[in-house]
């Protein structure tokens, strides 16, 4: 198995360092630089924040809190977000030294080897596709209820089809194109969330009628009539869990990324930061606005976030939020695709998957993987005919499959530790230092905890029976030809930094 010689790591001497000791590095590391590299800093956190778009998540999986143990449930929020900030540190810590795109797959492979990094690469792999494919189809089954007033299903497939066939061909354009698209997207987001949250904090404390009260906080009425036990608690943490996906998108580019040492930890940082704060707030404002019974505004066929806006705020105030939900998911989806699209390249670059020569092939003149953008966009399109245009079924193996991937991932940082085989980094890029074991034990301790609650309950189980079988089709590949091509170096990441 192959291990990491830690002393071949170099880095430019300074964080604003040229475009070409950019390139530089990048050799170091064993690869030439075919991707343009264009994406700054605040693009880099751009991406990283539409990847969690706290819009989409809020607005697709408003109801479940209420459903499952009632408003307490928003509180949910104050204990995750710690422990989901001690897997992004030490995600932060491994960009700074190992800046490829790959993120996970490189690290991991280059941590503990060629045969664990490929299952953490598969894994990352699966929970991209499944993200891009969930992230389409809530485009169809957000908006398709405010162009028609009964959409068939029919219509929720074509519109999340339509949009994923766009933005595929955004992707195919170049980085450049789709990532300036997904600043203005990731802007409008912002902004309109602080618009939303200052309007929202007025009206329910100052000028709205009829309101929940800050009592709907500490309610513990399941509105779906059931009982609160330890199993629906843990159910519930899964929405600011759903929400806090993605942010290591900012890492997975950093071939395109300027002095991404540095810009890729700061922006999965930031991004975490920001959209924990803006999401708990507006999702708690939200709640506390609800004008009528929870279990009424829940019944309506409309969308509740957008009916709590329209009712409160008005019609514009309505046709406002649906522009600026709508923005923050086309700019999640164009970022999920760059990031599963930038996934299926870096392992075909190293021949790890099937028709490896074809989707590792860089456009010249794009500088984009044409090739793995077209898989990836046929994949979202087929899962989106499979699963009917909803999203719910798609969601749950998407955060099981990307805790599968934080915890091999912080398995891989741990046995480096151990062993004594961290690469260094130099001045100024971030580092836990002592720190880093306790972020590892915290952050690995949480991500089991996650992938028990998406796999023992019974309504989880489909999920995890479909992760199971995916997953399933990586071990058969890596046991009946993957395992010779890493065993005899004709797969893997490049053997300049690895001990054959």
């Amino acid at each position: 198995m192959s291990t990491f010689v830690e002393n071949t790591v170099t880095a430019p001497p300074n964080a604003q360092a040229p475009l070409s000791s950019d390139d530089a590095d990048l050799a170091s590391l064993g690869y030439e630089q075919k991707m343009h590299r264009t994406m700054s800093s605040f693009t880099s956190f751009a991406l990283a924040f539409s990847m969690v778009s706290i819009n989409t998540g809020v607005v697709t999986l408003f109801a479940d809190p209420f459903n499952r143990v009632g408003g307490i449930g928003i509180l949910l929020w104050l204990l995750v977000i710690p422990l989901v900030c001690c897997i992004v540190m030490v995600y932060c810590h491994l960009a700074g030294r190992i800046p490829l795109t790959g993120y996970a797959y490189q690290w991991s492979s280059r941590l503990a080897g060629n045969h664990f990094g490929w299952f953490t690469g598969w894994v990352a792999f699966t929970s991209f596709v499944a993200g891009t494919a969930a992230t389409s189809a809530a485009i169809g089954t957000v908006f398709a209820p405010e162009i028609w007033a009964n959409p068939t299903q029919g219509q929720i497939q074509g519109l999340s089809i339509g949009a994923t066939l766009v933005v595929g061909l955004l992707n195919i354009c170049g980085i450049r194109l789709a990532t300036r698209i997904n600043d203005i997207g990731a802007i409008i987001e912002i902004i309109g969330t602080v618009l939303l949250a200052i309007a929202l904090f007025f009206g329910v404390f100052f000028f709205f009628e009829h309101t929940q009260g800050v009592a709907i906080l500490t309610s513990a009425q399941p509105v779906s009539g059931g009982t609160v036990s330890f199993t629906t608690i843990a159910l519930a943490t899964l929405l600011p869990v759903s929400v806090l996906l993605g942010w290591e998108g900012a890492a997975d580019l950093s071939e395109e990324t300027k002095d991404p040492r540095r810009a890729a930890p700061r922006a999965m940082l930031r991004a975490v930061l920001v959209s924990s704060v803006l999401g708990f707030v507006v999702f708690a404002l939200l709640s506390i606005a609800i004008p009528g019974s929870v279990s009424e505004l829940l019944s309506h066929s409309e969308n509740p976030v957008i009916n709590i806006v329209r009712l409160q705020l008005g019609n514009a105030a309505g046709v406002g939020m649906i522009v600026i939900a709508f923005a923050s998911i086309l700019a999640c989806l164009i970022a999920n695709m760059a990031v599963a699209t930038r996934m299926t390249f870096a392992l075909s670059r190293d021949n790890m998957l099937p028709g490896s020569r074809v989707l590792a092939k860089i456009n010249p003149h794009f500088g984009t993987p044409v090739g793995a953008i077209v898989l990836i966009t046929a994949i979202a399109v087929l899962l989106n005919l499979a699963s009917g245009g909803f999203v719910t079924a798609i969601y749950s193996m998407v955060g099981l499959t990307y805790y599968c991937t934080y915890l091999l991932t912080l398995i891989a940082a741990y046995l480096a530790y151990k062993n004594g085989r961290m690469p260094g980094a130099p001045a100024g890029v971030f580092s836990l230092g002592r720190w880093l074991l306790p972020m590892i034990v915290l952050g690995g301790l949480w991500a089991i905890a996650v992938i028990l609650t998406l796999s023992v309950p019974e309504e989880s189980h489909t999920g995890a029976i479909t992760t199971g079988v995916t997953l399933g089709v990586g071990v058969l590949w890596w046991l009946f030809s993957l395992r010779t091509r890493l065993n005899n170096g004709t797969a893997g990441p490049s053997s300049k930094l690895l001990d054959q």
